[in-house]
């Protein structure tokens, strides 16, 4: 276990008690995300992302001391620690179910948009008509369709 470094004190249990509360609020929000997806509701999702990343910015800052002095965690109240312990377990319970539910969404979008891709170039081929010499061509002089696919959640 590394020495407690002089310059820096170990978190005070109202400092543990902030850092819980954010854990908790993150969690929330990881949650609503997670109903979200399942819902596909993938256009609200994006109003949650600012939140989110406060929760994560004051995380990462509220943190940094017990992370970077992990002799801190020996120090801090029995109680605390165990309450501490049961949200982070709490919230990567929940960052797995949040990771499942954007890449299932991602695959779900993938799918939807290789089937529309696949509609239109169907579509194209069958609607190309007569080429120039009165025969059927499956490239009667058009452009092939290009089309883009937004990949963001």
């Amino acid at each position: 276990m590394t020495e407690i470094q002089a310059d820096a004190a170990p978190p005070t249990p109202e400092e543990l008690r902030q850092v819980i509360h954010i854990i908790e609020d993150l969690t929330a929000v990881m949650s609503r995300e997670v109903e979200l997806l399942r819902a596909m509701r993938v256009r609200d999702f994006g109003e949650l992302q600012d939140h989110k990343l406060g929760l994560v910015q004051s995380y990462e800052k509220q943190t940094e001391n017990l992370r970077s002095n992990p002799a801190f965690v020996a120090a801090i109240d029995p109680l605390l620690r165990d309450e501490l312990t049961d949200v982070m377990e709490r919230m990567h319970e929940v960052m797995s179910e949040n990771e499942m539910a954007i890449n299932a969404a991602r695959t779900a979008n993938q799918r939807v948009a290789t089937a529309i891709v696949k509609a239109v170039e169907e579509e194209q081929s069958e609607s190309a008509g007569y080429s120039n010499r009165g025969s059927t061509s499956k490239s009667s002089g058009k452009p092939p369709v290009s089309v883009q696919i937004d990949q963001h959640l």
